[in-house]
Formats: C-alpha cells, sequence, structure tokens
C-alpha cells in the first residue's frame, strides 16, 4: 500500500518567492507547464516525468502538462484504457474529499498490484519512486506526478519538502491557467480554430483538424462525434494521431497552440 500523509498544517519559506513571482507571470501562456518544471528541477537533484493534472473522478483524469521521456507519451492510451483504474493515485484522491484538502502519496514499485503496469511504466524504464501531490478543489482534484530514475537515487526528506511547498503554490494555479488559456480559443469559431491548425500545423488530415478545433473548445468525445458524424472510436483515433504529431497530451496544450 502506498504511504499517503495529509498534509494539515503549511507554510510556504520565503526562499519561494522568486518561483511564485516566475509561476504568477507564466499563467494562461505556453510557458506555465515548463516553469513549473524548472521549479522542480530548482528544489531537486533530479527529477523524471511530471505531470500536472486536474481529475473530476477515477477515470476522468485529464493531463495539464506533461514532460517525460521520449516514447512514453505512446504509452498513454494503454495507460488510460488499462492502468488508469488501478493506479494507486485513486487513493489520494479518496484521502482528499473535501474542499482544499492537500495529500502527498509516495509510490513504489512494490505499490502496484498490476504487474504489466509495473513492469511497463516502473520496472523497465528503471523508475525507483514516485511522489504525487493532490489538492481537492471546488469542482476537481488538481495534482502533481514526479517520478525518480534509479540512477539518481529517492527522493530526500528536504526535497519532498520542496515539492510539497512548490506543489501548494502550483495546483491553485491549474485551473486559473486552463481558463486563461482557453479563454481566446473560446472567442472563436470553430472553424477559426481549424483554420489556424491548418496554417500552423501542416501535418495534420482535414479530420484532425475538426477533431482538435472541437477538443480545443472543450467539447467531449461523444459531442464531436455526434457533431461530425463518426464513431466515438474515430475520434479518439484521429485525436491519438494529432497528439503525437503535435506532441501534445491534453486538451489544454491544444488550447496553448491556438490561443494566441
Amino acid at each position: 500500500m502506498t504511504n499517503i500523509q495529509q498534509i494539515r498544517e503549511w507554510r510556504t519559506p520565503t526562499t519561494m518567492s522568486p518561483t511564485y513571482e516566475k509561476l504568477l507571470a507564466a499563467i494562461g501562456t505556453q510557458e506555465f507547464g515548463s516553469t513549473v518544471r524548472d521549479s522542480v528541477r530548482t528544489v531537486t537533484s533530479g527529477a523524471r516525468r511530471l505531470y500536472l493534472f486536474e481529475t473530476s473522478g477515477r477515470l476522468d483524469n485529464s493531463l495539464v502538462y506533461s514532460f517525460c521521456e521520449p516514447g512514453l507519451t505512446e504509452l498513454f492510451p494503454l495507460y488510460e484504457k488499462n492502468y488508469l483504474r488501478l493506479d494507486p493515485v485513486q487513493d489520494a484522491y479518496r484521502a482528499a474529499p473535501a474542499c482544499s484538502d492537500i495529500v502527498f502519496q509516495r509510490t513504489l514499485p512494490t505499490d502496484i498490484s498490476s504487474a504489466g503496469f509495473r513492469r511497463r511504466f516502473f520496472d523497465e524504464p528503471g523508475i525507483i519512486e514516485r511522489v504525487t501531490i493532490v489538492q481537492r478543489g471546488a469542482e476537481r482534484w488538481r495534482g502533481m506526478n514526479i517520478a525518480r530514475h534509479a540512477s539518481e537515487g529517492y527522493f530526500s526528506d528536504i526535497e519532498l519538502n520542496s515539492l510539497i511547498d512548490l506543489a501548494i503554490l502550483t495546483l491553485p494555479m491549474l485551473p486559473v491557467n486552463r481558463e486563461k488559456a482557453g479563454g481566446a480559443v473560446r472567442m472563436l469559431s470553430v472553424e477559426q480554430i481549424e483554420e489556424r491548425f491548418a496554417a500552423r500545423y501542416a501535418s495534420l488530415t482535414a479530420r484532425e483538424r475538426q477533431v482538435c478545433a472541437r477538443a480545443a473548445i472543450g467539447m467531449t468525445v461523444e459531442a464531436t462525434a455526434l457533431d461530425l458524424g463518426i464513431a466515438k472510436t474515430s475520434v479518439l483515433t484521429y485525436r491519438q494521431r494529432a497528439y503525437q504529431r503535435l506532441r501534445v497530451s491534453s486538451p489544454y496544450q491544444l488550447c496553448s497552440l491556438v490561443s494566441h
């Protein structure tokens, strides 16, 4: 079983003030995720697989930003289909039921009950631990995942405390960043967004542009399928292909590509 602790009292040190200013300045821009990534690197001696995410339930897990080794993004559909519901992060959600609750979870490979999940996402790539900080917001949970490779050793207590401090500053910004990043997109018509994708990303097919434009304004897979008159499985296929070409992994990242 993973180690989960509720963060009941906290006070961010003044040394985090410059980081806080940088994060505030980056909200709603393409640099928000990379600013968080650089901040993680500043407070640790090494970290892998940074994920910023929001979720309203067990199977609704939307990546706001991800940074990981090449090739891993191709496994995201497999994770969502076979392993998401088996991920111990579900326990972290249950441990933060009330608004503003914050929990810290430390997951080791031995905490993963699924042999396939453990092998693909921990053992083969050499990941020896994963740290997750989750906060319950008014409408959904928001979280930060950071992993550590065997070559870097386990996170020290000082690093863990610094990551918690950073997450406490960052997590409340996720919905604000989402709203700011998506605001400009919502002012455009779907056709205008399709034109932006066509002008900027010639590698996308016409159908992929249609699917991406609808994802960027927040349309669900079901709504997109109805709007385009195609199957939900086709929407997922077109979206996955487009994500791979654009090197993104969430609708929020799509927004940032066409919001300016």
